[in-house]
């Protein structure tokens, strides 16, 4: 009957360390009964406090719609759920215990991963992480991701120097209630053989120089530098860490975290290279190790370079073998009968990689999605519906983000999978980009595809039977 089984397999709490922790590991707290997971209710409240996030995507992907229409796309799939530390070994060991229950099940695993961050390695496909996302994938297992919320935000340069120097004003995000706020994050990534320097300077709301520091040189820091601008009465924090060679692409990287000024003060990033071609990224700075919001680089008159928002996709999106994904406001007809949606979502991030690799590979509607929300968050959201299940309110609520768009291309994963268990991670893939389909709103792409679109968009009916080998249906009246 409806709701009387669940669909979880097992779950597994990386921050919960009550334990029992799954066999091997020693941090967290494993469940792998129904019992276990009743008993449990909710996972810990961790960075986020009881959210709203995995609860709304598992339904997308997979949920039963609990009887309302509001049923997900493979919804009589199983789940493996993880909440993990922020911390990329977690991410690892999450990903080698969904895989190894999967396989103790028989199951295909798709692994859905509706997180991203512009500081966990190298954003270009090739880090360590993206390296052991790969390796997995060619074991079997599925990868689809998020590709982003950064678009629109003008986080981004991209400088070609030639003995000159650049300089762009740092805006920082500004919250009374957001407790872990620190500041912001300057993360540039240079050309392979070629230093740069970077610095700050503070201005005055003339925008009068009123502090600086020194250059740092990726050449040449080799220590981490935890330093501060003195300006009056005040004090500008900062700290930097470089390489002259990043292991896994050869390439030089500054990390510069600048402290959110006290004072009404102005920071500028200085930087200046004898050559190469060097990407910023500015990213909202959390005491909790996360954040992965984009501020803007700003002009400030002459001499000073704005941003833009490509090259918007972070890790895990970036890597090779996954599948990632942008979003766009779903078609629906409206009370007249006329079409209507269909436009891409202003939020979603765009590509290509810093490397020139195309992301996203393909986008799915990510716009006000309604699905089901966590009945333990103490986040704010506005009801569309709600189901009562033993004494308990489980409410359904509309969503928005790449977060949304990424589970609807993972369920539809899921059913290629089903219809053709012996498909390869890559065969999935190429099936999803090849039916691809285009519309007024994507025009034509090109066939490597496009930074906004990837390939187009899912179309899970035509992929379900391009997995099949269906050559062509005939539709049968009754």
């Amino acid at each position: 009957t409806l709701l009387a089984n669940t669909r979880i397999i097992a779950a597994w709490d990386q921050f919960k360390n009550s334990g029992p922790a799954p066999a091997g590991y020693s941090y967290g707290t494993e469940y792998s009964t129904p019992t276990d997971l009743i008993n449990a209710g909710a996972d810990t409240a961790n960075i986020y406090s009881y959210a709203t996030h995995g609860s709304h995507v598992a339904g997308i992907a997979g949920g039963s719609g609990a009887g309302t229409e509001f049923r997900g796309i493979a919804f009589e799939s199983e789940f493996l759920i993880t909440t993990f530390l922020v911390d990329e070994s977690a991410v690892i060991d999450a990903w080698e215990w969904m895989k190894n229950t999967a396989d103790a099940q028989g199951k295909r695993l798709v692994v859905n991963m509706i997180w991203g961050l512009y500081h966990m390695q190298a954003i270009d496909g090739n880090s360590l992480l993206s390296q052991a996302l790969d390796n997995y994938s060619s074991q079997g297992v599925v990868f689809v991701t998020s590709a982003g919320n950064n678009g629109g935000e003008n986080f981004h340069i991209k400088q070609d120097f030639a003995n000159d120097s650049l300089l762009t004003r740092i805006n920082f995000y500004n919250s009374t209630t957001l407790s872990t706020l620190w500041g912001q994050s300057v993360h540039a990534w240079g050309t392979p053989g070629e230093e740069f320097s970077v610095g700050i300077k503070v201005l005055n709301t003339s925008n009068v120089l009123v502090g600086e520091s020194q250059y740092y040189s990726t050449a040449t820091t080799v220590n981490y530098i935890d330093s501060f601008v003195v300006v009056g009465t005040d004090t500008v924090f900062f700290n930097l860490s470089c390489d002259a060679a990043y292991p896994t692409n050869g390439r030089p990287q500054a990390r510069l975290r600048v402290k959110r000024p006290s004072g009404s003060y102005r920071v500028v990033l200085k930087s200046q290279a004898p050559s190469g071609t060097v990407h910023y990224w500015n990213v909202t700075e959390l005491t909790s190790d996360v954040g992965n919001w984009g501020m803007p680089f700003s002009s400030l008159g002459s001499g000073y370079t704005a941003g833009n928002d490509s090259n918007g996709i972070g890790t895990p999106a970036c890597s090779n073998s996954a599948i990632s994904v942008a979003a766009y406001a779903a078609n629906f007809y409206t009370a007249g009968g006329t079409l209507a949606g269909g436009a891409p979502a202003n939020f979603s991030s765009t590509g290509p990689l810093m490397n020139d690799t195309l992301k996203p590979d393909i986008s799915a509607p990510g716009i006000q999605v309604t699905s089901s929300m966590s009945s333990y968050t103490d986040a704010a959201y506005t009801t569309i519906t709600s189901v009562d299940f033993n004494s308990r309110t489980y409410d359904f609520a509309r969503l928005s983000g790449t977060s949304m768009s990424s589970p609807v291309v993972a369920g539809v994963v899921a059913l290629i999978l089903n219809a053709n268990p012996t498909l390869t991670p890559a065969q999935v893939k190429d099936i999803i980009i090849q039916t691809a389909r285009e519309d007024s709103h994507t025009g034509v792409l090109p066939p490597e595809g496009d930074v906004n679109w990837g390939h187009g968009k899912i179309n899970a009916y035509l992929a379900v039977q391009t997995a099949l080998g269906v050559v062509g249906t005939v539709e049968i009246e009754q």
